[in-house]
């Protein structure tokens, strides 16, 4: 778009009555976790794209470690209108789109390639999703790799499944807490932001966690032990009102679409860098455990019901995504 062009779209919205896409205020940005998180720093580089590219017309105001909306109504509080953009994880969304509880299927999604050709922009299950959660009142700007989930314990090593037995785990979905179940744990599902206070009280004896947000949250300090499972992937999203996009005229809509799709291309790569530098992090600060062959082969084999269970359990729209799933396998 040329600049004149622009700066009259801008204008106008600036000039508006209400009627129009809301100019004359910032845009409000949520986030679950903290100021200095991975996924705090995308949304704020993204919105910072934007700005630049509307001349610092359209600007944002931004809500991090829950101060706004919790990570368990993130969607919720898109959806209607009450902020602008959200940050959501597939497990939460889950809660209106339980086909997105795929990732959490373990054992899946255990390989960048598999990822690749699971949710890069054009392919099947991608498109799948897109199409549905785009009819929640939200519209995924982009998708936000978030990498492989792994597991943390206070003070118990754990290498297979037969060490999981009656600890306490914190989760944060349905199949995630199936998985916990089917190894003989406990389930207890905690936010976020909640993870540290629950690991330092001993209200879990461990936690399924993101790579980054074990530095991140300092979840070191409360636990020991990392066994890397990395057994799900977890992707968060950058959703946006489509109220707020409604009323967006198409020279600046284009822009937050092209924004978004420029930034989503380095982000998977970026998630893969950061998990290697955080586990040279950790390393020094706790004890990573990765597991063997044949560990990994107890763990599978003790948590293939849980496939099973998704697919049965599921509905239509589930099984279509299952079965594109299987097909990378």
């Amino acid at each position: 778009m040329k600049l004149k062009t622009l700066a009259v779209v801008l204008a106008a919205l600036v000039m508006g009555t209400g009627q129009g896409f809301a100019a004359e205020r910032a845009l409000r940005v949520a986030t679950s976790v903290p100021h200095n998180h991975y996924l705090t720093n995308v949304i704020k580089e993204f919105a910072d794209n934007v700005s630049k590219r509307t001349n610092g017309e359209i600007t944002f105001e931004f809500y991090d470690s829950g101060s706004l909306v919790s990570d368990q109504h993130m969607d919720e509080a898109v959806a209607n209108g009450t902020i602008d953009i959200g940050i959501a994880s597939a497990s939460i969304l889950a809660g209106t789109v339980p086909a997105l509880n795929v990732f959490a299927v373990p054992f899946f999604f255990d390989t960048r390639e598999k990822l690749d050709r699971a949710v890069l922009p054009g392919t099947p299950i991608r498109t799948i999703l897109d199409k549905r959660i785009n009819q929640t009142g939200s519209r995924a700007m982009f998708w936000i790799p978030y990498g492989f989930i792994t597991m943390i314990t206070r003070d118990k090593e754990v290498h297979v499944p037969a060490d999981m037995r009656n600890l306490k785990i914190r989760t944060f979905g349905s199949t995630v807490s199936e998985f916990v179940e089917a190894v003989g744990a406990a389930p207890v599902v905690t936010s976020g932001s909640e993870q540290f206070l629950a690991l330092q009280r001993g209200i879990v004896d461990g936690g399924l966690t993101g790579w980054p947000s074990v530095e991140e949250r300092r979840l070191f300090e409360v636990s020991r032990y990392v066994i890397a499972t990395d057994h799900m992937y977890e992707t968060h999203f950058a959703l946006m009102s489509e109220k707020a996009l409604e009323k967006m005229p198409t020279e600046l809509r284009a822009i937050f679409q092209e924004e978004a799709a420029k930034l989503e291309t380095v982000l998977m790569d970026r998630i893969f860098d950061a998990t290697k530098h955080t586990r040279e992090v950790l390393a020094k600060k706790m004890e990573i455990i990765d597991l063997t062959p044949d560990e990994i082969v107890q763990w599978k084999e003790e948590t293939a019901p849980v496939a099973k269970s998704f697919y049965d359990n599921g509905n239509d729209l589930a099984k279509s995504v299952f079965d594109e799933a299987q097909k990378l396998q």
